[in-house]
């Protein structure tokens, strides 16, 4: 299946090499020949039963994530749907690693360094929710560490496929009922 998929063309990118699963897809390094750039791209398979409903999540997280433009949430590039009931979306490609495994391979952190990944998440889901996004799976695996612009330790935070939108008025936009994310 590896091999399929490395050799496939997703839209105008073509697949490079798997970077994780999840609940919502898969997500692979991938290379834009216009932009001359690899990118992350994110896929969604919609052509089984649970399609339109993972279609409509899908879409939903593109959305949320491209209103947000704070320097400590992945930047999103572009989204659209290829043959066969694939649906994706391009985000920046981060080199680095998510926070639980900094913690596994490093041991607990100072202090000081918590502080300063705490802030920059603080910063970034402060702008989703000044927008009415809630994240609903703030974790150390969707905490993503990279260096950016020579800054060592610059966290951004992935993954807002579960998030929930809350108008002005603190009512929430969808469906009540459900559990969802790394708790469920």
């Amino acid at each position: 299946r590896r091999e399929v998929f490395e050799a496939k063309s997703v839209g105008k990118y073509r697949l490079k090499r798997l970077l994780g699963r999840g609940g919502m897809g898969e997500v692979w390094a991938a290379y834009h020949a216009g932009l001359r750039r690899e990118v992350a791209l994110k896929l969604l398979n919609v052509g089984d039963e649970r399609g339109p409903v993972a279609a409509k999540r899908f879409e939903r997280e593109v959305h949320a994530m491209t209103k947000l433009t704070h320097p400590n949430t992945v930047r999103v590039f572009d989204f659209g749907a290829a043959d066969g009931g694939l649906m994706y979306y391009a985000m920046e490609l981060l080199e680095g690693e998510h926070l639980g495994r900094l913690v596994k391979r490093e041991g607990p952190l100072p202090p000081a360094r918590v502080r300063h990944f705490a802030l920059q998440a603080s910063r970034a889901l402060g702008e989703a929710h000044d927008f009415g996004i809630v994240h609903r799976d703030v974790k150390p695996e969707n905490l993503f560490i990279t260096t950016a612009g020579g800054e060592r330790d610059y966290l951004k935070v992935l993954d807002f496929g579960i998030a929930t939108h809350v108008d002005h008025d603190g009512h929430k936009l969808t469906q009540t009922g459900s559990v969802a994310g790394t708790p469920g």
